[in-house]
C-alpha cells in the first residue's frame, strides 16, 4: 500500500488504527511489557526526521489528574507568552481534540495532510515487523502531533502519556521535563497486580535525558519507587509536600481557592473554576513544572489569570441550570470519593444520578459511594460498541435508590432533568463514553480550550 492523500477524515482516523487492527489476530493478551513496544514509535519518529528531538517537551503521566495537570501547565506557560502545543488522549467528542496549539485543536485538513506524511515511513517499517507487532494508534497520533507542533513553531509542548509510561508508545517522544501525578491502583491486567507494579510502569517516564521530574502527592510505596528511579537515572526530582506546598485550600461550589509556595515564591489568592481540593494539588504541580521550565519565578498575576481560565470539560464540570448539571469521569471507588466530597459542598433539594461504568472497572465501589446520596438513578445504554457493562448493576444499585433503565444517554438526561426540579442537581458520572455523550447533549465545545 503506497501513500495516499486522505480526503475523508473518517478514512484518516481508520488508518491511525489500521496497524493495531491488522495485528489483532496474532496478538496475545497480557501485560504491557509483553504486548507493547514503544521502540516502534521511536523508529517512526526517527524516519520522519526526529521532529521531537528539535523541540522542548514536557511529558506527563500518572493515574489521576494527568489531563488536568497537562492543561494547567499549558495554560500557565501560554499566559507567560509561550506558544504551547498540547497532546492529550483520549478525546471526548472529536478526534482532533488530541492535538492543540494555544488551546485550539488541529484542523481536520492539517491532520489528514500530516498523517499522509506519517503513512509513508509507517508502511515501509511495518513490512519488516512480525505479524503480532504493530504501531499503536496513540503513537501514530503522537507522530502527527510532533509534525504539527514543528509546523506551528511551538516554543514548548505538553505531552500526556497513556495508561503507562515504561511501555507506553508516547513515552518514545523525547522529553526535557517529566511530571508524575498521583499513582493509584489501575489497569492491573496491563500494568500488573500490585500498586508497586503500577508505580514501576509510571516511573518509566524518568529517563536520563531529562532535566528534571516533578511529582505530585503519592502513596509511600509509589513515592519510594519514583525516588529510586530518579536516583538511578541521575535526574533531579521535586515533590509536592517536600519541595513545594499547597495550603489554605477552600473547595467551594463555585471553584477552588488556595495558595502555593514554591522554592522561588509564594502565590496567594489563586482561584480556579474547576472543583476539588485535588485540583489545587494539580495546579501546584503545574506551577512547579512551569517555574523549572522557565528557570525562575512566575508572574503571580499571569498565574492567577491562567488558572482562572482553565476549563476541563467533563472533569468535575458544573453547568448552570435550572436544574444544574454535574459531569465527571469517575470509574472507581477512589474517584467517586472525590466526587462525593464535591457533591456534599453543593446545595440542592434532590439529586438524580446517571451512571455508566464498564464491568471491568469498579462499578460496585462507585455505586456504593454515590448511590446513597441520590433519590433516583439511571443506568443508560451507551453508543460505544466496544464497552461491556455489568448485568447485575441494576440490582446492585437498587439497594440504594430507585433505578431506571434508559435506552440512550439522551433519554436518561431528559428524564432526570424533567423530574429533579429546578432546585435539584443531576450528576452524570462514569466512563469517558458517558461523559462524551453528555457533553454532546449539552453542545459543549471540546475543540477550543
Amino acid at each position: 500500500m503506497g501513500s495516499r492523500v486522505f480526503t475523508r477524515f473518517y478514512d484518516a482516523v481508520s488508518f491511525v488504527f489500521s496497524s493495531y487492527t491488522r495485528s489483532k489476530p496474532y496478538r496475545s493478551q497480557g501485560l504491557d511489557r509483553d504486548t507493547r513496544n514503544p521502540a516502534h514509535t521511536r523508529r517512526l519518529l526517527d524516519a520522519l526526521g526526529s521532529p521531537d528531538r528539535h523541540q522542548r517537551n514536557i511529558k506527563v503521566t500518572g493515574s489521576k489528574g494527568k489531563g488536568s495537570t497537562s492543561r494547567m501547565i499549558a495554560q500557565v506557560l501560554e499566559q507567560h507568552g509561550y506558544r504551547v502545543g498540547l497532546f492529550t488522549s483520549p478525546h471526548l467528542i472529536d478526534f482532533t481534540e488530541r492535538i492543540r496549539v494555544n488551546g485550539q485543536a488541529i484542523s481536520e485538513k492539517d491532520f489528514m495532510r500530516l498523517l499522509a506524511q506519517v503513512q509513508v515511513p509507517l508502511v515501509e517499517l511495518e513490512k519488516r515487523m512480525a505479524p503480532h507487532e504493530y504501531f499503536g494508534p496513540v503513537g501514530v497520533t503522537a507522530a502527527v502531533a510532533m509534525l504539527y507542533f514543528a509546523q506551528e513553531q511551538t516554543d514548548v509542548n505538553v505531552i500526556e502519556l497513556g495508561r503507562g509510561a515504561r511501555y507506553d508508545d508516547v513515552n518514545a517522544v523525547q522529553g526535557e521535563f517529566a511530571v508524575i501525578t498521583p499513582v493509584l491502583f489501575e489497569h492491573p491486567e496491563q500494568l500488573g497486580p500490585h500498586l508497586s507494579d503500577i508505580a514501576y510502569n509510571k516511573a518509566g517516564i524518568v529517563t536520563a535525558e531529562l532535566t528534571g521530574v516533578v511529582v505530585g502527592r503519592q502513596q509511600s510505596v509509589a513515592a519510594q519507587i519514583l525516588r529510586e528511579e530518579s536516583r538511578n537515572q541521575g535526574v533531579l526530582m521535586q515533590s509536592l509536600d517536600d519541595d513545594f506546598f499547597v495550603r489554605d485550600i477552600r473547595a467551594m461550589e463555585m471553584g477552588t481557592h488556595f495558595t502555593v509556595q514554591t522554592r522561588r515564591r509564594e502565590y496567594s489568592a489563586l482561584h480556579m473554576r474547576v472543583l476539588g481540593r485535588h485540583q489545587a494539588d494539580n495546579a501546584a504541580v503545574a506551577m512547579a513544572t512551569a517555574e523549572w521550565f522557565v528557570g525562575g519565578a512566575l508572574d503571580p498575576e499571569k498565574v492567577r489569570q491562567a488558572l482562572q481560565e482553565v476549563q476541563i470539560p467533563g472533569r468535575c464540570q458544573v453547568l448552570s441550570g435550572p436544574p444544574r448539571i454535574f459531569i465527571d469521569g469517575a470509574i472507581n471507588r477512589e474517584s467517586a470519593q472525590y466526587v462525593r466530597e464535591l457533591l456534599e459542598l453543593m446545595q440542592y433539594a434532590r439529586l438524580h444520578l446517571i451512571v455508566a461504568v464498564p464491568k471491568d472497572k469498579d462499578y460496585r465501589g462507585l455505586l456504593e459511594v454515590l448511590a446513597p446520596l441520590c433519590q433516583e438513578l439511571w443506568l443508560p445504554q451507551l453508543k460505544n460498541p466496544h464497552l461491556s457493562f455489568p448485568q447485575d448493576a441494576n440490582a446492585f444499585a437498587a439497594q440504594f435508590a430507585r433505578v431506571h433503565e434508559a435506552a440512550t444517554v439522551d433519554d436518561a438526561i431528559a428524564q432526570a432533568m424533567a423530574t429533579v426540579g429546578d432546585d435539584g442537581l443531576v450528576a452524570i458520572v462514569g466512563t469517558q463514553s458517558l461523559v462524551a455523550e453528555a457533553l454532546a447533549y449539552f453542545a459543549i465545545d471540546t475543540r477550543n480550550r
